[in-house]
């Protein structure tokens, strides 16, 4: 597997000697990693529709793995038994729909389960759901994938979490450190977003004190990936 979207989604995923479960699994990459790696024993392979089912299907089967990965038709973690679930990996999907995922799974919290999100847009929302919902980021994983930029964040339910303020330099940066290439590139391309809105409100006299907001967010990002620092 040379996606390296997915390289870090496997990388911020616990061992586990129970099951791992690959939301949105398209054509199972992930799953068979994970089990060919030793990182997870058991894997549940699970997407909406059959199509991209029947191509992962044929791809745990040219693995060997039919014993060890399960595919599950299933909207989101509704379908899924969560007994013995160590990893839920939820990759490739807006912020938003991770989030509604997430909300619909009462066992997350309850079993403390650690979660590996990679949001491919709306991670700002994304970010502010898991504060408000007691789920703490403990990391975050840049990568740079072809012309794309991404973060992986790895979190779990506390219920004792103090959550983050929710400016927006967390939001559009999380966690990410400037002390990488990969972190760098995404803290530049975050702060590239927030200078887009920034300027693009700043002739609104009614906007002025928003547009500065952004526009200081990005200038915060850029520093950050200057300083090598989070």
């Amino acid at each position: 597997m040379n996606d390296q979207r997915l390289l870090a989604c496997a990388k911020l995923c616990k061992k586990c000697s129970g099951v791992s479960v690959d939301v949105g699994t398209d054509h199972g990459y992930l799953a068979v990693y994970l089990v060919k790696h030793g990182i997870s024993d058991r894997v549940v392979a699970c997407d909406i529709n059959d199509k991209p089912l029947a191509s992962a299907r044929e791809n745990i089967r040219k693995a060997g793995l039919v014993d060890k990965i399960t595919t599950v038709i299933s909207d989101g973690l509704d379908n899924v038994d969560h007994k013995n679930v160590g990893n839920v990996i939820i990759a490739g999907m807006g912020g938003e729909l991770i989030a509604d995922i997430i909300s619909r799974a009462y066992w997350l919290k309850t079993n403390k389960v650690n979660l590996v999100l990679q949001p491919m847009t709306k991670w700002d929302h994304l970010r502010k759901f898991l504060a408000e919902n007691n789920f703490a980021v403990t990391d975050e994983l840049p990568c740079v994938d072809g012309k794309f930029t991404y973060s992986v964040m790895q979190a779990v339910y506390q219920s004792n979490f103090k959550a983050p303020k929710l400016t927006l330099a967390y939001l559009f940066g999380g966690l990410v450190s400037g002390n990488t290439e990969e972190g760098r590139a995404y803290l530049r391309r975050q702060a590239k977003r927030l200078s887009a809105v920034g300027e693009g409100i700043s002739h609104d006299p009614e906007k002025a004190g928003e547009s500065k907001n952004y526009l200081s967010a990005a200038a915060e990002l850029l520093s950050r990936a200057d300083r090598g620092d989070r």
